[in-house]
């Protein structure tokens, strides 16, 4: 036996540069969806606006995914991170000057929501397109399970500093932590070494750039596993949207604070961050990846539709059992389809996934802050939480003989 034989791991040099600048950016990041959200309702008291702010915000994940993605093929993806994260490093640093010196305008921040949306759109197309290719062969659950397990652990560890750090010092302080941060990822970034094969093509630029969004639909009218799951989860991120609710939920409860829901996002954080653990030590039996998968979907049916019925305690449990399962779910999913695509079809696949879950998020967001306003909380929950039911039975279970072999793949 040869005991000076390498084994193989999954921390090479491009993939220890690409998850710790990954880090370093969620550091800084993760106040900010609740920073902005809480300053919104704060300054208007409407749950109408906050929901308005929330959609429109989703605007550039519907449409900029599917027109941005032919792009993404044919560049090279780590020149696009790279720039993306300095030019929003700068931007940053300007929006901590800006909201520093002038007081709240819902319009200003409404831009600023679309800006880091729109930067959120071009960089997670290309990051996703890039991941999969920096992790060593044989490595894929254990890749994912670290990259997963990022932004949970940074919620753990940061989100409840960052609350306070807003509430005494505003979201301009977020701002410019996560402008500096932004600046040192790019610094991790550059290190990364990888020859990337780009789509090189010849003739009109314009009809090129539609045909390749073109094969992009057809390949998953072709794939019918591919479809159904991307059916299904716009139904699932259209029954999201009633999280939105959470926070005013809480404001209106006369027992129930804002560091309440911080910890909340934390318990879930923390849900979220032992699955991934768990995906990193424990490979799940590739026979069972299926029938996990719906009973994990049918428990978000069930909790989410009862959440606002609970008390705060079992609200904090509810939450931690669904980031651990829905962490679990999302390795088995994501894994599952980057496993069973090609490489040059990644960056449109993705945009299609990306714009059909952002259309339905706004939907859900949008028809969820108007309900606010109508019924109570605990009848939109069970109403959301029924259309996730309806999604399992006709799109996952109703469709097992084509989804179950996507996800009992052997990767």
């Amino acid at each position: 036996m040869d005991f000076l034989s390498i084994k193989p791991t999954l921390w090479t040099k491009n993939f220890t540069f690409i998850i710790s600048g990954t880090i370093v950016s969620a550091i800084g990041g993760v106040g900010l969806n609740l920073a902005l959200s809480v300053t919104v309702y704060n300054n208007t008291q409407s749950t109408w606006l906050m929901g308005l702010y929330s959609a429109i915000t989703i605007i550039p994940g519907m449409i900029l995914p599917v027109l941005m993605s032919p792009f993404i093929d044919r560049y090279p993806r780590k020149k696009i991170i790279v720039r993306q994260d300095l030019f929003m490093g700068i931007v940053f640093i300007f929006f901590a000057w800006w909201t520093h010196i002038r007081a709240f305008d819902f319009y200003f921040y409404l831009l600023m929501g679309l800006v880091i949306s729109i930067n959120g759109v071009i960089y997670g197309l290309a990051y996703d397109s890039l991941f999969p290719n920096l992790i060593p062969e044989g490595m894929f659950q254990k890749g994912y399970a670290i990259g997963n397990l990022i932004f949970p652990l940074t919620n753990v560890v940061v989100l409840p500093v960052a609350t306070l750090v807003f509430k005494h010092f505003g979201v301009p302080s977020l701002f410019l932590v996560e402008g500096f941060l932004l600046l040192i990822a790019v610094l991790f970034e550059m290190q990364i070494e990888i020859t990337e094969t780009t789509k090189k093509v010849d003739g009109n630029p314009v009809k090129n750039h539609f045909t390749d969004i073109k094969q992009g639909f057809d390949y998953i009218r072709q794939e019918k596993c591919i479809g159904y799951v991307y059916v299904f989860f716009v139904v699932m991120m259209f029954a999201h949207g009633v999280n939105v609710l959470i926070y005013p939920f809480f404001v209106q409860s006369s027992s129930l604070q804002v560091m309440n829901y911080a910890f909340l996002l934390s318990f879930e954080s923390a849900g979220y961050m032992l699955g991934g653990l768990m995906h990193y030590f424990i490979k799940i039996p590739t026979h069972l990846r299926y029938g996990i998968s719906v009973i994990v979907y049918g428990t978000f049916a069930v909790f989410g539709g009862t959440f606002f019925f609970m008390p705060f305690i079992l609200m904090l449990i509810t939450k931690f059992v669904l980031g651990f399962i829905g962490m679990n779910s999302a390795n088995i999913r994501v894994t599952s389809i980057n496993h069973y695509i090609d490489d040059g079809m990644r960056g449109r696949l993705n945009a299609i996934f990306q714009t059909l879950v952002s259309m339905a998020t706004l939907l859900g967001k949008l028809i969820a802050g108007y309900l606010g306003e109508k019924l109570s909380y605990e009848m939109i929950g069970l109403i959301y939480g029924s259309l996730i039911g309806i999604g399992i039975l006709l799109f996952i279970i109703g469709k097992k003989s084509v989804v179950m072999p996507l996800y009992n793949q052997e990767l």
